[in-house]
């Protein structure tokens, strides 16, 4: 194989951990979240775009290589009546005895956020709400 298709996401966890891990494991560049994907097949070379805030990220990389394709990224194929008739007569073999890897991801356990401090509402004129504003970014939260 030169190319391996992932979706972005699973839709049950929303996690989209199958492509990075499936990349990790058999030790493959990884692009996450194409929505254009071009192939070079001479140098082995794969382009692949991507969006990001406020314009698209170009990124290249060597075959073989796993990606995880965002929705839209091609037209889908409707197979023909004939074409679904004939898959059903074609021959398949079943192959038994797999065994699957240890896991190298394990959760370890889930927990909440603590609450938040309540928020404070500022009145008054907008000269003497920046001023206190900004005293309280200083002097308060000590992030200016």
């Amino acid at each position: 194989f030169d190319i391996i298709l992932c979706g972005k996401e699973a839709i049950d966890d929303r996690q989209g951990a199958v492509g990075i891990e499936l990349a990790e494991h058999l030790n493959l560049p990884h692009v996450a979240v194409i929505t254009r994907l071009d192939i070079d097949p001479a140098s082995k070379r794969a382009t692949a775009q991507r969006q990001i805030e406020g314009g698209k990220e170009v990124v290249e990389c060597t075959l073989p290589a796993v990606f995880t394709c965002h929705k839209g990224l091609n037209e889908p194929r409707y197979p023909s009546l004939p074409g679904i008739m004939k898959a059903g007569k074609k021959p398949y073999q079943e192959v038994r005895g797999l065994t699957r890897p240890e896991p190298r991801l394990s959760l370890k356990g889930i927990e909440s956020l603590p609450p938040r401090k309540p928020g404070r509402k500022l009145e008054g004129e907008t000269a003497q709400v920046t001023e206190e504003l900004i005293r309280l970014l200083r002097e308060e939260a000590k992030v200016i």
